[in-house]
């Protein structure tokens, strides 16, 4: 089960940590950062804490599903290559007929790896290759401590380097946390299996969205939970399941594993409420404390009090079942400089 993510690194920031090592025609390698293409019309992504369904995340998909078999001069086949694109969370089923992306009323947040191929939600999506990693920091779980009422939200996230939290931006947000030469040195971020649909309304309008893969826990996640997402966890998980044409859906499925290893601590009961969008959301704290007020926070609390924070109205579902040196000069966090540009914009300072 994964009904909410923590998402907060900026496009060219995601794009460099999913950076992959190249070589050149001249035979250097060097790190190349995965390219990023914006979803079609005006839906876009914003970097948030606190991430819910129906908002538009970052995804990593083949470039085959944008520009087909590509092949070089001499006709031969060119390797597919990955792309990030914001989607809409929550897969919009193929036979839904209407004007609204989340007008359908079925959960489709999350799909079950065991029955997906039984579901004529899904069924399509396989068949077509439309497989699709979601990108994100981390995701929150809940969890019922024993003799409270209340549940206990958790932040799992992937193992980190030593000295990055991935929380913290000021511990990794660096000039040299990414080159050419040594590739990303920032937070590892969390890739979780997916597939994904293109759908048109009746007026025409184009929506590309998605649906999280998610499996019983192993034995390292269960005492938190007994669902979990489809967690691929090398560079050759992902190619496998993003590469349709040399993999097919049912050895893709073959792949996905649970004995992976997370990481996780608790996080204040804030994030309950998917309006609180302070950037610490996914700070450790003690169970009965919230994460400390901090500069970004106050920026954050003041910006979404304007009011500029757009997302797609989301309607009834159904139950049907179908994230002393000299000191350099501090660099202003992905956040920061997001929230500067909307302030910018709002007071009409292009």
């Amino acid at each position: 089960m994964c009904g909410r993510t923590a998402c907060t690194l900026a496009p060219d920031e995601i794009c460099k940590a999913c950076s992959r090592l190249t070589v050149t025609d001249s035979g250097k390698k060097q790190y190349q950062a995965t390219q990023w293409q914006d979803h079609p019309g005006n839906y876009s992504y914003s970097p948030s804490c606190n991430m819910a369904p129906s908002r538009f995340t970052p995804v990593m998909i083949s470039d085959q599903h944008v520009q087909g078999t590509k092949r070089s001069h001499d006709g031969e086949k060119v390797a597919p290559q990955p792309v990030i694109q914001p989607m809409m969370w929550g897969l919009i089923p193929p036979f839904y007929k209407g004007s609204s992306p989340t007008g359908h009323g079925f959960k489709t947040i999350n799909c079950r790896s065991e029955d997906i191929e039984e579901k004529k939600t899904y069924k399509p999506s396989l068949d077509k290759g439309q497989r699709c990693v979601i990108l994100c920091d981390g995701f929150y779980e809940w969890q019922t401590t024993k003799g409270e009422k209340d549940k206990q939200p958790y932040f799992i996230y992937a193992s980190q380097p030593k000295g990055v939290e991935i929380w913290n931006q000021e511990s990794w947000n660096t000039p040299e946390v990414w080159s050419e030469e040594e590739g990303w040195n920032g937070p590892h971020l969390l890739k979780m299996a997916g597939i994904f649909s293109r759908w048109f309304s009746t007026e025409g309008e184009e929506v590309w969205s998605y649906s999280l893969l998610t499996m019983d826990s192993g034995k390292k996640f269960s005492d938190l939970h007994h669902r979990m997402p489809a967690i691929l966890e090398t560079d050759q998980d992902v190619e496998d399941w993003l590469d349709f044409e040399r993999i097919g859906y049912k050895d893709a499925l073959m792949i996905l594993k649970n004995d992976v290893e997370l990481t996780w601590h608790p996080v204040s009961s804030d994030v309950n409420n998917v309006r609180n969008q302070e950037p610490n959301l996914n700070a450790p704290v003690s169970k009965d404390k919230k994460p400390p007020d901090t500069p970004s926070s106050r920026l954050m609390s003041a910006w979404l009090s304007k009011g500029t924070v757009k997302h797609i109205k989301s309607t009834p579902i159904k139950n049907e079942s179908l994230k002393p040196t000299e000191q350099k000069e501090k660099k202003p966090s992905s956040l920061e400089k997001w929230l500067k540009k909307e302030s910018d914009q709002s007071t009409g300072d292009i």
